[in-house]
């Protein structure tokens, strides 16, 4: 993605929107941690040990597609959250790169019992 200024161009690469989206992704109540879209990919996010490998970024016609596959907290919820991390990914990529967000997508891929709810 290319952000363009008076004084130049600005690259910004998907990576770098996945590391904002994995970081603003963390901090939402009831999210306990990211998954992958299938088994492969987790198997290879594994091996590299990728730190964003739940998110994935698009960019096509000018439009910024961001889809977060999350694990969340059983017993909250999951609109409410998922509604919470949507407004984190949008806030903290558009704030940091300055490239408006047209849409963001919550995969619910699992629920996780917490050690205390055992």
């Amino acid at each position: 993605m290319t952000v363009d200024d008076s004084l130049g161009t600005v690259y910004v690469s998907n990576g770098a929107i996945a590391t904002i989206a994995s970081q603003a992704l963390l901090t939402c109540y009831g999210v306990v941690g990211m998954a992958s879209r299938n088994a492969i990919n987790d198997l290879y996010a594994q091996i590299t040990r990728d730190p964003h490998h739940g998110i994935n970024v698009e960019y096509r016609s000018g439009k910024l597609s961001i889809d977060a596959y999350v694990v969340m907290q059983h017993g909250t919820r999951i609109a409410s959250v998922a509604e919470s991390v949507i407004h984190a990914i949008r806030y903290n990529v558009e704030k940091s790169c300055g490239l408006p967000v047209h849409q963001v997508n919550v995969y619910v891929q699992g629920l996780r019992l917490l050690d205390d709810q055992k």
